[in-house]
């Protein structure tokens, strides 16, 4: 069974983001800092790691996951970003994955439908599944 981590401040977030991972048949474990996330990191080896942006420390899911990156050497670690700040700070331009800046394979904008984080990660962890063209 995959094994996602969660690392976001929010509880309620972590939350929204556990059930239908779980749902979907995945194994969620949660961080609620960026330290702790990075020490989880090296304990539970996930297939997978969802990061928020913004946490109340002195790093954020940015560094986060350049720590993954580099001090980690998990270079293949797929690394899914969320973050509100598109919303919040009404900036003109996206974020992106870039291998350089922003070492992440996927960016996903907070409130983010169940569906499509399920989908993200599956498709990430190479599991798809494909729907059948016309009902069965």
């Amino acid at each position: 069974m995959a094994k996602v981590l969660i690392v976001d401040d929010d509880a309620d977030f972590r939350e929204t983001c556990r059930i239908p991972l779980e749902a979907a048949g995945l194994q969620v474990a949660e961080a609620d800092n960026a330290d702790a996330g990075l020490a989880k990191v090296r304990a539970e080896k996930p297939d997978v790691v969802i990061l928020d942006v913004l946490m109340p420390q002195e790093y954020d899911g940015f560094d986060l996951a350049r720590r993954i990156r580099e001090e980690l050497d998990l270079r293949e670690l797929p690394i899914v970003m969320l973050s509100v700040v598109h919303q919040t700070k009404r900036v003109p331009y996206r974020f992106s994955p870039d291998e350089t800046h922003l070492p992440v394979d996927a960016f996903l904008d907070k409130p983010v439908p169940p569906e499509v984080l399920v989908r993200k990660v599956r498709e990430l962890l190479g599991l798809h599944r494909e729907e059948p063209q016309s009902p069965l």
